[in-house]
């Protein structure tokens, strides 16, 4: 039984590999512990710790195992009476049953308190929404008072409540520790039902209830894209002289780079010769993100790195490049061109993928017979509108988030040619089977947008042509009108 460290795949040791355990309940060992790269950061779970390092404690258990050479302890088999070991199972789990019911009773005075808040809030929404169709039935037409985007969403919210509060059966499915599960068909008659309703009023509030016929398929655990979590090889500006990468500095510190799984912002003429250099000792490398225009000689080293799953990379439109590898999960491409673009769609493990500026013909792709991309970025204007479209209708099956570049608007400061005033009804002839979230990038995506109006009303529009279980957001104001 070898037990290694998760970032050097060292063997554990009583020495130099000493198993270290961290706030956060994860192990390393002691010397990836001292490395200065990873700083109080779990390699893992990236969370921080304010502990020094000497004082972090062993891993008294791997200590165990090292010292009976890998075995763990073993307990002698005992013999019971079966109806004594029931009857210990019942008082354990009573035990269990009691102290949850004592902790459930407090949340559940909570849980009053906040239904009569509720019941307030409604009350006060009425009263708004009464004085609003009031002031509707009798302004002159051509008036300029108009509903509030607020009051039109409570009115769709007060619909949906009304529906919840009128329901007739409720069913219920609980899943276990040991995966069994258990089922109860409940009729919302008086008494218990109106708990029950009351209960589902809130998770509809909270927009953990949604219509059945819509309901999206879950993605297990593992299928999770986010930010990769390795230890890293950051090029930074003082590896850097005259825009010639110091490969022989970089490559004297040698904990800059050994075992390293992502080497970020690689630049500077010779990132070839670097490449080429750590290849040989980094079997282990999963993510390369490659800063600037990318020159040839990096990738024809990036087209034999078969444990390269993640590849950020900027190419250069007057510039031949060999294949991308096939066998990437994430890719962001920027400059692409049309034999590049149909080689994505061999990809057969792609996740996740971010399109930048194409400027080749116009390209028609086949749904995709993989089916496992989760996440599109994609950004076009006239020019390339077709292709863009081709190519989300190819994920349709499989795609969950899509990011597309978006003006509110066609004024010239908003880069109007990017703006479609039929974004929605195009998005819906796509039938996008799987999408659970729409974002919609602004040119200034750090600032919320000056024009609220105008994009509340937009993300409105576009969210009026697809199912309730999608979400339309601002990519700025992470603001989305109305959510049934």
């Amino acid at each position: 039984m070898e037990l290694q460290c998760d970032i050097c795949f060292a063997n554990f040791d009583l020495v130099s590999h000493r198993p270290k355990c961290l706030p956060c309940g994860h192990t390393i060992c002691k010397e990836c512990v001292l490395n200065p790269d990873l700083g109080r950061t779990c390699p893992t779970c990236r969370k921080d710790f304010a502990v020094e390092p000497d004082d972090l404690p062993d891993n008294n258990i791997v200590i165990r195992l090292i010292e009976n050479d890998g075995e763990p302890p073993r307990k002698r088999s005992r013999k019971e009476d079966p109806e004594v070991q029931q009857l210990q199972r019942g008082v354990d789990a009573g035990r269990k049953v009691v102290e949850a019911l004592r902790l459930a009773v407090p949340k559940a005075m909570e849980a009053v308190e906040a239904l009569n808040r509720q019941l307030d809030t409604s009350a006060a929404q009425l009263l708004q929404l009464e004085q609003a169709l009031e002031q509707q039935v009798q302004r002159k037409a051509g008036g300029d008072e108009c509903p509030t985007p607020e009051q039109l969403q409570v009115a769709v919210q007060m619909e949906d409540s009304l529906s919840v509060l009128t329901s007739n059966e409720c069913s219920i499915v609980t899943e276990e520790g040991d995966g069994s599960t258990r089922k109860a068909a409940v009729q919302l008659s008086d008494g218990f039902g109106d708990v029950l309703r009351l209960l589902l009023l809130q998770l509809q509030r909270d927009g953990k209830l949604i219509k059945a016929d819509v309901v999206a398929v879950p993605v297990p655990p593992a299928e999770y894209v986010g930010p990769p979590m390795y230890p890293a090889l950051s090029i930074v500006p003082k590896d850097l002289d005259n825009g010639h990468l110091k490969v022989d500095d970089i490559l004297r510190v040698g904990h800059r780079w050994t075992n390293v799984r992502a080497i970020r912002g690689l630049q500077g003429m010779d990132s070839d010769k670097l490449l080429r250099v750590l290849a040989p000792h980094l079997p282990h490398l999963e993510e390369l993100h490659i800063k600037g225009e990318v020159v040839p000689g990096v990738m024809e080293v990036v087209e034999k790195l078969s444990s390269l799953k993640r590849l950020h990379v900027q190419f250069d439109y007057d510039s031949e490049y060999p294949d991308l590898p096939l066998q990437l999960e994430e890719l962001s491409i920027r400059n692409v061109n049309d034999d590049q673009l149909e080689h994505v769609m061999s990809m057969p493990n792609l996740r996740s993928l971010y399109v930048r500026s194409y400027e080749g013909p116009s390209l028609t792709f086949p749904p995709s017979k993989y089916g496992k991309l989760l996440w599109l970025r994609v950004a076009f204007d006239s020019t390339n509108k077709s292709t863009m479209m081709s190519l989300v209708r190819a994920f349709a099956s499989s795609l969950q988030t899509l990011q597309l570049y978006c003006p509110v608007n066609d004024k010239t400061k908003y880069n109007p040619d990017y703006y479609h005033s039929d974004l929605g009804e195009i998005l819906a002839s796509c039938d996008l089977q799987a999408l659970r979230r729409l974002v919609l990038e602004r040119p200034f995506k750090d600032i919320p947008c000056s024009e609220m109006a105008a994009c509340l009303l937009q993300q409105r529009t576009i969210r009026s042509y697809f199912p309730s279980s999608v979400e339309v957001v601002c990519g700025s104001c992470h603001t989305h009108p109305v959510l049934s």
